[in-house]
């Protein structure tokens, strides 16, 4: 192909990714809001129009309640949401502080009191209740606090595939060369070859042995989820469990983080086995990097987050 005739065809694909972004599908990444619109009676509020919105990014999807008063916002980038219901007579009804996980369905009701449009009504998020009856799968998420705050290290470095030894059925099988890149971890009885593993929606699985191809640095994860049983129709390709891993995204505002992890002998305890006296093996371990996130474009989903690391080790 010419060089010409290439750099138009490079524009018209970097034009589509920025324009269609959001639309894009991604096996397992997105979660879903829904819930039903009521009057102080108790009954439903059809053709109201719902407004969800990211607050990070500002990227809202309008919706319209049906007969039976229910809206269903599919295909929504994980984060934090406000839900939003008006229709004539009533006042606005808004809810705050929706956390919208990997893969998650909360489900946000609203019931809306009489008055005018101009008014408003905020309704606190509640917390998480115990039993979730919008869909049956069992797993564990961890955020990207959590990520950074639990211990992460190895002999290969942080990882964030280090912490599915952490999670409840999980064990693990040391001193395996050959057992996947996740250190041969088995998540309720299946063999790594069997699990699927997800980054931003696309299988990063070896095909023998299993783990993991892409190793992604702590600091580009948002968030990280085990799915452990039960899972949605969409996961055929795993006989056992299915690992999702969705790197951060930039929001309307910059920002940015630095870090530095170190290991060396004077803080590392001496072997227990090793003859009085004894120096301790030298060791030099550091681990520094940091990260910038903002937006591209303000108020669109395609907003960039950009992870960097470096490793010494001596």
């Amino acid at each position: 192909m010419k060089p010409g005739k290439f750099a138009v065809a490079f524009a018209v694909i970097a034009l589509f990714v920025f324009v269609c972004s959001q639309k894009l599908p991604a096996q397992g990444l997105f979660g879903t809001i829904s819930g039903i619109v009521t009057d102080p009676s108790g009954a439903v509020v059809s053709g109201a129009m719902v407004k969800v919105t990211n607050t990070g990014t500002n990227v809202t999807v309008a919706l319209t309640t049906n007969g039976a008063g229910v809206y269903n916002a599919n295909s929504l980038n994980p984060g934090t949401y406000k839900v939003q219901a008006e229709a004539k007579g009533f006042k606005t009804a808004v809810a705050n502080n929706i956390l919208l996980e990997i893969n998650a369905s909360p489900r946000v009701d609203l019931t809306m009191t009489v008055g005018t449009a101009s008014e408003e009504v905020h309704v606190s998020a509640t917390n998480t209740p115990i039993l979730q009856t919008q869909q049956t799968d069992l797993g564990q998420t961890l955020n990207s606090m959590q990520l950074e705050e639990l211990p992460t290290q190895s002999s290969s470095g942080r990882s964030p595939y280090n912490l599915l030894a952490l999670a409840p059925g999980v064990s693990q099988q040391t001193g395996c060369q050959y057992c996947g890149n996740s250190g041969n971890v088995r998540i309720s009885g299946s063999r790594p070859r069997n699990d699927d593993n997800l980054l931003d929606g696309t299988s990063i699985t070896p095909p023998v042995f299993g783990g993991q191809d892409v190793q992604p640095t702590v600091e580009a994860i948002g968030e990280f989820r085990i799915e452990q049983n039960s899972m949605s129709a969409e996961y055929g390709k795993a006989g056992g469990a299915i690992v999702i891993a969705e790197t951060k995204s930039g929001t309307n505002q910059f920002h940015g983080s630095a870090y530095e992890y170190n290991r060396n002998q004077k803080l590392d305890a001496k072997d227990y086995f090793v003859a009085r006296g004894t120096a301790k093996n030298p060791l030099t371990y550091d681990e520094f990097g940091g990260s910038i996130g903002g937006p591209i474009i303000k108020g669109n989903a395609l907003l960039g987050h950009y992870p960097f690391a470096r490793q010494l080790c001596l």
